[in-house]
């Protein structure tokens, strides 16, 4: 966990095997937070890599100055991203998330089924409920969809399918609010676990809160 003048974030990512391909990423630039989440498909080495590609798009865009809080800046990041997996032909397709958290609002861009919900006063609400799931980032063919909410507190929670396709959103808000965000983390990732122990998929999820007022 990182402590951020506004904010508090924490992550993890728990593979379901020995290499996973669920990649996170949270950067900062000023007064704005960017968290990444992306998914390969298949969790193979090719969706790993493209999923990679991911987060070195929205590092280079922050790196190079773009505008963090305009939603087209991340659809356009992953719009390059797609044409450029394909011109790479490389191969290998990825889930993408991205979403920029400032103290007004919150904004950003999704493809595939990695999602981004926001828990606040008991209600739940998705983000990324407009979504495209298919086809995916690298498929040449990826369709990103934008959101933007204005920011009134609560925990924004993103996370790849491994998490919200196995697990009801009543047990996983049960844990995002956590006093400890890094074992809120660590306890989210934790919830697909089966009988066995085992994971069904990778598990890849950020959470993001506005920091505890100072005494």
């Amino acid at each position: 966990m990182r402590p951020l003048s506004d904010f508090e974030t924490a992550w993890h990512v728990e593979p379901a095997g020995k290499a996973g391909a669920d990649r996170v990423r949270v950067l900062t630039r000023g007064d704005a937070t960017v968290l990444v989440v992306a998914d390969g498909a298949g969790n193979s080495r090719r969706g790993a890599e493209a999923a990679e590609s991911v987060l070195r798009g929205v590092q280079d865009a922050v790196d190079a100055g773009a505008d963090v809080e305009r939603e087209e800046t991340w659809r356009d990041v992953l719009v390059r991203c797609d044409a450029e997996r394909v011109a790479s032909g490389q191969g290998g397709e990825t889930t993408a998330l991205v979403a920029c958290v400032t103290r007004r609002r919150v904004v950003g861009v999704s493809v595939g089924d990695s999602e981004l919900w926001l828990f606040q006063g008991g209600e739940s609400t998705a983000l990324t409920e407009h979504q495209h799931r298919k086809p995916l980032l690298g498929s040449g063919q990826a369709r990103p969809v934008t959101f933007e909410l204005a920011w009134r507190g609560g925990v924004l929670l993103g996370a790849s399918d491994g998490l919200f396709k196995y697990v009801d959103l009543r047990r996983i808000q049960e844990h995002v609010s956590l006093a400890d965000a890094n074992a809120a983390v660590l306890a989210l990732a934790a919830l697909p676990r089966l009988a066995s122990g085992a994971l069904p998929d990778d598990v890849g999820l950020v959470l993001c809160r506005p920091s505890a007022p100072c005494p």
